[in-house]
Formats: structure tokens, C-alpha cells, sequence
């Protein structure tokens, strides 16, 4: 089965008016909203993307990716894990099948919603390079405003059994390799940054990756959009960035929600053809950033174990 897109990410959060602030701020338009749970929807013509759900502790709930056809969703509703084809229960509709990894994660295999209408943004600034100069007598002045956030592009999970679960995400999702990280020496395989296999003739370089940790869990969710500048000056602070990858490319900026939960701006990441035959690399302090703020792994993998921050009297989240 080939899983053609990441669709949304469910979590439960203590107080959905401040999920809103956080995320509206971060970029996302709400696209739906009842006393139990706030959605949020992308720029693009796709479905909600994030869902916080209201509840007495924060977690997450689910990690959804779309299946191309229903008869993928049938397929998936086979795997032993598995649950029965049943109806979404949201705005939008459609069908899921339920399901967890090796580490005991939530995912679901979603088909059938109904997507928004595109939004309108601005168009791209244009850029005038050392040897090329395309913009004539125009200025970059663009509003300070909340940078609308394009999609949802992948999620990070730690793991402290890379095995199962790399192979898990193969057979149940139809995710390919296209980094495969090692620890000591080339036979110590700790970690993946995985594409989608689907048909598509290019990919984003990862839409998923796994980092090795003794506790399994949500390292961070990514969406493709940067607003630095806007988050700073509504007063959240971030928890790294702005910076450049060095597997993906992405510029990247990185921040905590009111719960603790790690959210990624990301833009001008890499592709991949679907299938290309993976990379073995070195998972070691050089491989994190090509410039940034100083970030060694350990610190890079241990953000997603802090605490809840602290929240000031406005409700905003402080790392």
C-alpha cells in the first residue's frame, strides 16, 4: 500500500483558546471549531491539518496519513493491528482505519475528506541573486502579518527500536528511505528520514523520520511556511532556528505550543524521485545544521522530553 500524503495530526490539549492563539499565530486558519475540539487547516486545497481536542492532560491521539484509494483502505483494514473501516466524525467526513507502530504510536489511514478551497496569499517574493537581477524598482516590504502556513510536512518520532519500526513503516505505509542514519559504524542503523512511496514523480525528501531515543514518542510536527519575525513579536519565543538542515535542506525555525508540543516552520526543502535507493549517513554533530544556532543531537532529540512551559498571565506559551 502507498500512502499518498500526511493528512493531520490529532492532540489533546488543556485549553483549546490557547491551541488557538498558538497556532493561528504560528500560521495556521481555524477551520472549524466546537466546545471539544479546534481544527486548523493549511493555505492549500487540502483538509484540516491539526486537530487539538480538549481534555484533562496533553497527548497526542493520532498521526493520519491518506490512502490513494479506498481499496488501499481496505487493504489497510487487513493488517493484524488494524482496525475496521469507520466513518470520520468531523467536519469534512470520510473513512479511517486505526492502527499503532511497533512503539504503540496512534496512526490512521484516512480516505475521502473533503478538502477547503485553496486560500489566497501573497505571491513569492522575487529574488535578486549575485548574477541575476529580477527585480527592478520593486521593494520586499511585506506586511507584518502571520505567514500562512502552505501544508503539513511531515512528523518526527524517537524510537528505541529502530527495526520494528522501520520496517513497520514500509510495510504499513509504503514510506522508502531516502537517508539511513548509523551510530558507531555503517552496521549500527539508529535512524531514517522516509518519503512517500506513492505515485508521484517527485517527493519531499522526508515525510516522516526516526531519531533513535530510549523513549519512544512525537519528537515534532512540521508545516511548510516560515513566521520568525510575526511569533517573536506576538511573544512567543523559539525553542531553535532560524537555521538550515543538513538532510532535507529546509530552512527551519522550531517552537513549543502551550503544551510542550514542538511545531517546525519549514521552506526550500528537497526532492526526491519516489524509490530512489537510500543514503547511508552518519548520524553524528555535524549532521544536524548546515548554520544555526548552536544545537547538539542530544539537545536536538532531548527538546521533546521538556516540561510544559510556563504560561504568562495572557496565556501564551513561554519556552
Amino acid at each position: 500500500m502507498a500512502i499518498t500524503d500526511i493528512a493531520y495530526v490529532v492532540f489533546d490539549h488543556t485549553d483549546l483558546a490557547a491551541a488557538e492563539r498558538f497556532y493561528t499565530d504560528f500560521g495556521l486558519k481555524v477551520a472549524y471549531r466546537t466546545e471539544e475540539e479546534v481544527a486548523f487547516r493549511p493555505a492549500l486545497a487540502r483538509g484540516y491539518c491539526y486537530v487539538a481536542c480538549k481534555a484533562a492532560a496533553p497527548g497526542l491521539r493520532a498521526i493520519a496519513f491518506s490512502a490513494s484509494t479506498r481499496g488501499d483502505l481496505e487493504v489497510a483494514s487487513h493488517f493484524p493491528e488494524a482496525s475496521a473501516i469507520t466513518a470520520i466524525e468531523r467536519e469534512g467526513g470520510g473513512e479511517k482505519v486505526t492502527l499503532a507502530s511497533p512503539d504503540g504510536l496512534p496512526f490512521e489511514i484516512v480516505y475521502g475528506i473533503q478538502p477547503y478551497d485553496e486560500l489566497e496569499v501573497r505571491a513569492a517574493l522575487v529574488i535578486n541573486h549575485g548574477r541575476a537581477k529580477r527585480r527592478h524598482g520593486e521593494f520586499q516590504r511585506p506586511p507584518m502579518e502571520p505567514a500562512p502556513v502552505l501544508r503539513l510536512g511531515h512528523v518526527a518520532l524517537l524510537t528505541n527500536d529502530f527495526k520494528s519500526n522501520f520496517e513497520w513503516m514500509q510495510s504499513r505505509l509504503g514510506l522508502r528511505p531516502t537517508d539511513i542514519m548509523y551510530g558507531k559504524d555503517e552496521s549500527d542503523l539508529v535512524g531514517a528520514f522516509m518519503h512517500l512511496g506513492g505515485a508521484a514523480e517527485w517527493t519531499d525528501h522526508h515525510t516522516l523520520a526516526l531519531f533513535p531515543d530510549p523513549d519512544s514518542r512525537m519528537h515534532h510536527i512540521s508545516f511548510e511556511g516560515m513566521g520568525n519575525h510575526w511569533m517573536r513579536r506576538q511573544g512567543w519565543r523559539p525553542t531553535w532556528g532560524i537555521g538550515r538542515h543538513i538532510y532535507g535542506s529546509q530552512m527551519f525555525d522550531y517552537w513549543f505550543d502551550p503544551e510542550g508540543n514542538i511545531a517546525e516552520h519549514f521552506t526550500d526543502g528537497d526532492l526526491v524521485r519516489p524509490g530512489t535507493p537510500p543514503a547511508l549517513v552518519a548520524l553524528d554533530d555535524e549532521s544536524l545544521y548546515a548554520w544555526g544556532p548552536p544545537m547538539e543531537p542530544a539537545d536536538f532529540v532531548g527538546m521533546a522530553a521538556r516540561h510544559k512551559p510556563t504560561t504568562d498571565e495572557s496565556g501564551q506559551g513561554r519556552a
